[in-house]
């Protein structure tokens, strides 16, 4: 009887274990693919500012890839942080796993409580070789080898809509985000880029142009909330 309870046990032990081994291993394969696709293919970030309000409201979820290919005029784009702080790779395997699940919503270990550390979604409005510039916050391009300016809206490739702040009359233009500025021209892999809410948005109006190296990724489209379900 004695061995017939050990052998019993010893199979339930082992059972147990397999079990336990099994569950690690999915759970590790599990998180290796969301690994690989967030780096490779598809990654989500979401929207906390209104900078990109009217198309991106704030707290949307906005599905991105790193497979930038060309930037065009238009794109959405998700900028590298200006000033970024290294993060141990476990916090950011813990936070990978916990915003996946959570839809974006929570994070434990995230550094980017400044703006400096933050990565910021903008939209290109000028390429390189592009002469550029601003009236009343809609920008002017006339693109390389081209005689004319045109509107930002008559060259891109997508549709989309922007937010420009109305003053009143006599209003000091140097207070706040200016909505104008000179021609300016686009040097080699320089792309000029601005927030959808023209009168609110830190962008390349004080930056400066950015690089091809400083574009982590290009937006594909909103997935949520389900009512703004939208390509971008």
């Amino acid at each position: 009887m004695n061995k017939e309870l050990y052998r019993l046990s010893y199979t339930l032990k082992k059972q147990r274990q397999h079990r336990i081994v099994t569950v690690l291993t999915f759970v590790l394969v599990i998180f290796a693919c969301i690994m690989l696709i967030r780096t490779f293919l598809l990654f989500p970030v979401r929207e906390r500012s209104v900078s990109m309000q009217p198309d991106i409201p704030k707290d949307s979820n906005v599905l991105f890839t790193p497979l930038i290919g060309t930037p065009e005029r238009g794109d959405v784009v998700l900028l590298k942080p200006r000033s970024e702080k290294k993060q141990l790779f476990l916090y950011r395997a813990a936070d990978t796993l916990i915003s996946f699940f959570t839809a974006q919503q929570f994070t434990f270990f995230d550094n980017s409580s400044t703006m400096g550390n933050k990565s910021q979604i903008r939209r290109i409005v000028g390429l390189p070789g592009d002469t550029i510039y601003m009236r009343g916050y809609i920008v002017f391009v006339q693109p390389e080898g081209e005689k004319h300016f045109l509107t930002e809206f008559e060259c891109a490739r997508s549709v989309y809509d922007v937010n420009i702040l109305s003053v009143p009359a006599g209003w000091d233009s140097s207070i706040g985000v200016s909505g104008n500025f000179e021609k300016i021209s686009l040097g080699k892999n320089e792309y000029f880029v601005l927030g959808d809410d023209r009168s609110s948005c830190i962008d390349s109006r004080l930056w400066g142009p950015v690089n091809m190296k400083d574009i982590k990724a290009k937006g594909i489209g909103i997935y949520f909330p389900f009512s703004k379900l939208r390509f971008l």
